[in-house]
């Protein structure tokens, strides 16, 4: 099975050109299907692939939205629970803009590893001190996050406030995995369905899932999953709505996922 991962999508245009590609070429699944497998034994279609997005950009409902509806295409957004229906920025996007976006965006980097504490931190230090006028993203609303729901749209947990998991005590897990768990039940949405932020996964942030309930997590590892499918770690493809067909078909050949890190390692040893 394949999984791919989109984040914002502003070319609806090349992403309609992407999902009329992928609904040609594979049986696109739905999480009914992967749990029939899981639980119930039943084999996946030949060729099977899910669709997945992270973060729950507002781009969605705007130029993803109309297309999978219109194409009749079942997907998962995985949503970050403290920003839905606020004018909240991701924190990711929130560091560039105070940094600029050169020094923001290597800073984001950087900041991705340190202790989820020191994160938050130097966040709070950045907007007390910055004279910028406050940052505001609109986010999805529950009517639209309800609204794509009804249209085959499983909307699950990314968290509560998208930390790097591996990077957070043992109360930071508690508290993101509660308060991100209870918001989804209150509004109706799935829980169970997880994905971890920036892909960055831990054992012991996995125990935490179990213990919240949760039955299903993805990563993101630029991988295809192969063998035995474990539900707590389930392989990604990462992929842009700008992805070229020819790329789109590399990637899904596993072969991206064999280059890519012979071309990162080639990229540091010229600098």
């Amino acid at each position: 099975m394949k999984v791919l991962v989109y984040h914002k999508i502003h070319d609806k245009t090349q992403f309609e050109k992407q999902i009329k590609f992928l609904k040609r070429s594979y049986n696109i699944i739905d999480p009914t299907c992967l749990e029939d497998h899981l639980c119930h034994g039943k084999s996946l279609p030949e060729n099977s692939l899910m669709i997945t997005f992270d973060d729950g950009d507002s781009t969605l409902y705007k130029n993803a939205f109309p297309v999978l509806k219109r194409e009749n295409i079942p997907a998962i957004i995985f949503v970050i629970t403290n920003l839905i229906g606020t004018n909240e920025p991701f924190w990711w996007d929130e560091l560039e803009y105070l940094l600029g976006e050169e020094e923001g965006n290597n800073k984001v980097w950087e900041v991705k590893t340190w202790p989820n504490k020191k994160r938050v931190q130097y966040l709070q230090e950045l907007r007390s001190k910055s004279n910028k006028e406050q940052y505001k993203y609109p986010q999805l609303s529950i009517q639209e996050l309800k609204e794509m729901q009804h249209a085959n749209i499983l909307i699950a947990n990314h968290t509560h406030t998208h930390p790097m998991l591996d990077k957070c005590e043992e109360d930071e897990l508690e508290e993101e995995l509660f308060n991100s768990t209870e918001k989804l039940k209150e509004r109706k949405f799935n829980y169970q369905y997880f994905a971890y932020p920036n892909g960055n996964y831990s054992e012991r942030a996995e125990k935490k899932l179990v213990q919240h309930g949760i039955k299903y997590s993805f990563l993101f590892d630029h991988k295809i999953n192969t063998g035995k499918l474990n539900p707590l770690r389930i392989s990604r493809l990462k992929v842009n709505d700008n992805t070229p067909i020819w790329k789109l078909k590399f990637i899904l050949s596993g072969w991206h996922s064999r280059v890519l890190p012979v071309t990162r390692t080639l990229g540091k040893l010229r600098r």
